[in-house]
């Protein structure tokens, strides 16, 4: 949501509207029509008498048309039906929260009742799928009720100024703690019922991207070819990279997790580690849609990006020794799409007297000509917002290939962690009538205090006492954490479910099930890789999945 500098009074509605505090614009409404009209009246000495009745008039209706009814209250416990806030006791008397269906807006009383809002923030359970968060809204975490239904869980900011501006420039000290403390009011909230609220749960980074960063490594140890990293939407640059670099290309290609869409959510940027203080180049990113990750760009050596400061990305694009475009956006918040802000251009092939030019649209047409010095300052300006990352190597992640490695060198599974990498997980459960032992690359907040993880290596005891590797498992993302029930393994995605146990020494697909959309978005469905004709199969499998228990992971520090 972009700010202008003047404010129209509607248009502070509006905004503030969207931010949450849908009730509360309605009085700073009142106290910023007041404002206006005092400011007109100094800045226009010839504002007339008739002029400044039409505008007191105007006022009257507005107030009139936007009058508060709102249910204001001060109670230390607020509850939805899909969750409960406990306000700290140092609130008690200083602060009105207001409850719209899922969602509790929190007020300073004081600049409230003076007349000019004194919203906060809002705690919001997205329940709808109606708050993209982005703008006024970053996502805090994940609620789970008890039937297994998963729900964003987001916080409000005011859009505009909630306190008494004509007295003082900065946030008043009881309005400043209040708005500071929106993050200690969220982490203690709780789930109605048998629910759970996972504070900071689908927002991070090493949460959210492990299958992706994975797939990296598996490219190189598969030896891709620039074509396929091209079909997977990779960069073909790191092809190149690993041509040139051979082994040593793990250390060279890093990446790292940056909330550069501003909607509170992690976003995965790839790019070669350099030695220099310079920019880090950007080759790949991804951003979270539909709790998924999904590709946004994908760059070469002539069409490289940048992250920028304050969110956004800068595309340098070369056209040839005598042309370079730079073309910045914006990350559409929750869409793998990119919003166009503006571009620079140094032409020398169009006009080689005139050779700058800017474009505020999204398209090769719109091009108009500026002097060489606003080219450079306004270079300058975005170069300097080009980010050095501090990227982690694939190297530090690589996972071990338990197929290649001599298990014999292990006396018990307990043995096999003394060779684990930093944050690599582990646990014992029952597949079938076998005690098995599982090994997962990475774990994460997979509900409260519970460490999950979304792959796996197996392990079991044959009847010599020795350590034998059955096989790996794996889901597609954090929403689908490994679960157990009734001595089978479940791994899932949004469009299929697995379901794995082991018998007679050997890890067996027990059933499978999956679906398929075509171009025009017309569902196929497959059981046990048999085409079936609905989605009965692969609907039973899922009840099944979240049904049971997430396995609980111990991590290695």
């Amino acid at each position: 949501m972009r700010r202008k500098a003047t404010l129209l009074i509607l248009g502070m509605t509006i905004a503030l509207a969207a931010c949450g505090g849908r009730q509360a614009a309605k009085e700073p409404l009142q106290q910023e029509a007041a404002v206006s009209g005092q400011t007109g009246t100094n800045e226009t000495e010839e504002t007339t008498e008739t002029e400044a009745a039409t505008e007191d008039s105007a006022t009257e209706e507005a107030v009139e048309e936007y009058e508060d009814d709102t249910n204001y209250v001060e109670d230390m416990e607020l509850s939805t039906d899909l969750f409960t806030i406990t306000v700290p006791e140092e609130f008690k008397g200083k602060f009105l929260a207001a409850k719209d269906g899922e969602s509790i807006s929190f007020y300073d009383k004081e600049s409230h009742e003076s007349g000019f809002g004194g919203y906060a923030f809002s705690v919001v359970v997205d329940k709808d799928k109606d708050i993209m968060p982005g703008g006024m809204y970053t996502k805090v975490g994940e609620l789970l009720t008890a039937r297994g239904e998963r729900y964003d869980v987001c916080k409000g900011y005011p859009s505009d100024v909630q306190w008494d501006y004509t007295k003082q420039e900065e946030m008043p000290e009881n309005y400043k703690k209040l708005y500071n403390s929106a993050d200690l009011f969220i982490e203690n909230a709780k789930a109605a019922g048998d629910g759970t609220f996972m504070y900071g749960a689908g927002i991070k980074g090493e949460d959210l991207y492990q299958y992706t960063v994975s797939r990296y490594l598996d490219a190189i140890n598969e030896g891709w070819d620039a074509k396929r990293y091209e079909e997977e939407k990779m960069s073909p640059e790191f092809y190149a990279l690993v041509s040139n670099e051979g082994d040593k290309a793990l250390q060279k290609i890093g990446f790292a997790y940056k909330d550069i869409s501003n909607d509170g959510v992690d976003d995965l940027i790839m790019g070669v580690i350099s030695d220099g203080d310079e920019p880090s180049i950007v080759y790949d990113v991804y951003t979270m849609v539909d709790g998924l990750p999904a590709s946004v760009i994908s760059g070469t050596s002539r069409n490289r990006y940048y992250a920028l400061e304050y969110g956004g990305l800068a595309n340098v694009r070369s056209g040839g020794a005598g042309e370079e475009i730079i073309l910045v956006y914006e990350i559409t918040p929750g869409e793998a799409e990119l919003m166009h802000q503006f571009s620079l251009k140094n032409d020398s092939y169009t006009d080689e007297e005139n050779l700058w030019f800017v474009n505020y649209e999204d398209d090769d047409t719109s091009w108009e000509k500026m002097t060489e010095e606003d080219y450079d300052e306004r270079l300058k300006m975005l170069e300097e917002r080009y980010l050095k990352l501090d990227f982690t190597p694939l190297s530090d992640i690589a996972p071990i290939d338990y197929s290649k490695v001599d298990l014999s060198k292990y006396a018990t599974f307990t043995r096999m962690i003394d060779d684990f990498k930093k944050g690599m997980g582990y646990a014992n459960v029952k597949l079938g009538d076998t005690d098995v032992f599982l090994v997962s690359t990475d774990t994460y907040n997979a509900g409260e205090n519970i460490k999950g993880a979304i792959d796996s290596s197996i392990f079991m005891y044959d009847d010599k006492g020795g350590i034998v590797y059955l096989g790996k498992v794996s889901s597609s993302g954090t929403a689908y954490p490994l679960t157990i029930k009734d001595g089978c393994l479940f791994t899932g995605g949004h469009h299929d479910v697995e379901k794995t146990t082991v018998k007679d020494g050997k890890l067996v697909t027990v059933e499978e099930a999956s679906e398929t959309f075509d171009e025009n978005g017309n569902a196929t469905y497959y059981h046990d890789k048999k085409k079936v004709e609905d989605d009965s199969y692969l609907s039973g499998l899922f009840d099944e999945y979240f049904k049971g228990e997430p396995v609980e992971f111990s991590a290695t520090e």
